[in-house]
């Protein structure tokens, strides 16, 4: 209020002729408006504590799941160290089995060759010997087959 010429004016607050004075309706619809608010928090934070849930669930049984994939890796091991005990023993008998093997193809190559020789050689002599090595060969492999 300010003092001009001796006279007092007033501000006065300015009214819309549509609209009246709505000082309550204002006041009320701060309190629905706060409700509002309160009923999208209690939403928010019900979805927070479904997803928490969902969350918790899901996570138990992940690790329900990695218990049992463990459990199963126990016994994976316990596979592997017997397979590792029948490797070292095939390979300790690996060798004299092999070495038989190539002793019999060897052996039988030999044999055709000399069945070969046999056959084709011009000397009767000779090829009597090659026979005689022949019936050696298909002793020796009689033998290795035993």
């Amino acid at each position: 209020m300010g003092l001009e010429n001796g006279k007092v004016h007033k501000l006065e607050r300015v009214k819309n002729e549509e609209t009246p004075d709505t000082g309550e309706d204002v006041r009320a619809g701060s309190v629905e408006a706060h409700r509002d608010m309160s009923k999208v928090a209690m939403i928010v934070s019900l979805l927070a504590v479904l997803l928490l849930v969902i969350f918790f669930f899901g996570m138990n049984r992940n690790i329900a799941g990695l218990s049992d994939e463990v459990k199963h890796l126990g016994a994976l091991r316990e596979d592997v160290a017997s397979l590792d005990q029948r490797v070292v023993q095939m390979q300790s008998d690996i060798p004299v089995q092999v070495k038989r093997m190539i002793a019999h193809d060897m052996i039988n190559e030999m044999a055709m060759k000399a069945a070969y020789l046999g056959e084709t050689l011009d000397s009767e002599s000779q090829r009597t010997v090659m026979r005689g090595v022949l019936k050696e060969l298909q002793t020796l492999r009689a033998d290795l087959e035993q």
